[in-house]
């Protein structure tokens, strides 16, 4: 059985609790990402009158919360010693871990990140991955080193990515895969059966994320563009620019002949006509 302290936010932190929760392995300890981003003294109310779901979901099973406000913070170091921590999984973490502390745990900081590594390396992984028109996307563990995205990976699997799937669609496949593989990691972990591999470097992507990627461009392709209003949503709104004024796209469709909604403009794109709705 490994004692393990679980790093993250949102859901696919709950995803490696819920997963280790069913395991025969023991959470030790979770930080949180409030813990990063509040002040101690907004964040002591906070979790009083308005508590994050992680944190509820912590309570419900009296899961220990992490006193420390930084990864690299000695709070944070003297946590995981006292908490005898083998492994620290990390699940969505903004932080660069120093060099120094990933060897502190007998079996250092396994990530989980959302995308065939080495491809789609950094943030936003399930937007990329649409917005590229890949048909397969995945989750990928792998030993953190003092790069992001970079270290040797231990684990990998694919998932398909649909034409009718948008970016939370992928994030709820990509959670869901975590659940289910963070047992069998740690068992394989455990009894030393894991080879980790280097990532083959020629096939490394790494994208960054700018205002401008809202707008969506109609001269591109009728697929490019579908593919880019399904990685914005439902977390960004997607824009386009006509007429120079700047609207909001709520619907977007291949254009057959046939008007399905009201008040719809027909907009020519590079190799078709889309019928789109505006506002």
């Amino acid at each position: 059985m490994l004692r393990v302290v679980v790093v993250g936010y949102d859901k696919m932190q709950t995803a490696l609790i819920s997963g280790l929760l069913s395991s025969s392995h023991e959470i030790v300890g979770v930080m949180r990402y409030e813990k990063n981003k509040i002040s101690p003294f907004k964040l002591f109310f906070k979790d009083i009158f308005a508590p994050s779901k992680t944190l509820s979901y912590m309570r419900s099973y009296g899961l220990y919360d992490i006193k420390a406000k930084s990864v690299n913070s000695k709070e944070f170091i003297n946590e995981i010693k006292k908490l005898k921590a083998d492994v620290v999984l990390v699940g969505s973490w903004g932080e660069k871990i120093k060099k120094e502390l990933l060897s502190v745990p007998k079996f250092g900081f396994i990530n989980c990140h959302p995308s065939l590594l080495p491809q789609n390396r950094g943030a936003n992984p399930y937007f990329w991955a649409i917005y590229q028109g890949k048909e397969k996307s995945g989750v990928t563990f792998h030993i953190m080193d003092e790069n992001f995205d970079t270290g040797k990976i231990l684990f990998q699997e694919e998932i398909e990515i649909t034409s009718l799937m948008n970016a939370e669609d992928l994030k709820l496949k990509a959670c869901a895969l975590a659940k289910k593989s963070i047992a069998p990691l740690l068992n394989n972990l455990e009894e030393g059966l894991l080879i980790p591999v280097l990532q083959d470097e020629s096939r490394a992507s790494r994208e960054f994320m700018n205002d401008d990627l809202i707008v969506v461009d109609f001269s591109r392709t009728a697929r490019e563009i579908k593919n880019h209003i399904r990685a914005l949503q439902p977390y960004q709104t997607p824009y386009c620019r006509l007429d120079k004024w700047y609207y909001k796209i709520k619907e977007c469709r291949i254009y057959d002949g046939v008007k399905l909604y009201d008040k719809s403009r027909i907009i020519k794109c590079k190799d078709s006509e889309l019928e789109v709705v505006l506002e």
